[in-house]
């Protein structure tokens, strides 16, 4: 049986791509690969860990995602306002997942930095979500 990685990025994904409220603010959308010459800002679905907590019953995992928002507005508001709109539709969330059961979605951290360019801002936010089999 699958342990759910790829129903639960496609949920994500799903979730934030048919987010009107933030696919409006986006240049150029939601990415799991981000194309070269890509329009900012953009949310990009990062790395992501998985630790199994199954049993004898039933299939269980509990994940960490990491996303990923570029912007070149001058300041971080951009990204401020894309990451709050992304809080709101991932956390305590309760999106289907295609064959699991997903227990909660919970917002862990965020962070903002300047990349080496001078003026580009890189926004990072990690969710942790669990998941059980059907």
């Amino acid at each position: 049986m699958s342990i759910g990685q790829f129903p639960l990025q496609s949920a994500i994904y799903s979730l934030l791509s048919n987010d009107s409220n933030l696919t409006t603010t986006l240049g150029a959308g939601v990415f799991d690969d981000v194309l070269e010459g890509s329009t900012f800002p953009y949310v990009e679905l990062g790395n992501e860990s998985s630790i199994d907590f199954s049993t004898k019953t039933s299939t269980g995992s509990e994940y960490t995602i990491n996303l990923h928002i570029w912007s070149q507005y001058a300041g971080s508001k951009e990204v401020k306002q894309i990451m709050d709109r992304l809080h709101d539709l991932l956390h305590d969330s309760n999106m289907n997942v295609t064959g699991f059961n997903l227990i909660n979605v919970r917002f862990e951290f965020s962070d903002i930095m300047r990349d080496p360019d001078g003026k580009t801002r890189h926004g990072i936010m990690r969710f942790r979500a669990i998941i059980l089999g059907n």
